[in-house]
């Protein structure tokens, strides 16, 4: 009996994306991606450090400049 595969064999294509290099791929870019979240969270982070050192230096300034520019009464009948 003849097959139809004995007439007709199957042949893999090659130079055709597959499925494993379309999941390669979508690993490097999920890769790639990740390291990039990673890296602007840092720099976030570090921004909003800095936000927080600005905000108590404005702060303590005010402060001393309150209590530079205070008048105070002496109690001299004490």
């Amino acid at each position: 009996m003849i097959t139809l595969h004995k007439w007709y064999p199957m042949v893999d294509a090659t130079g055709y994306p597959d499925r494993l290099d379309a999941a390669d791929r979508r690993a490097e870019r999920l890769q790639a991606e990740l390291d990039t979240a990673i890296k602007y969270k840092k720099v976030k982070d570090k921004v909003d450090e800095l936000e927080v050192e600005l905000y108590n230096k404005n702060a303590q300034k005010n402060v001393l400049e309150l209590e530079i520019f205070t008048h105070r009464k002496l109690d001299l009948y004490a």
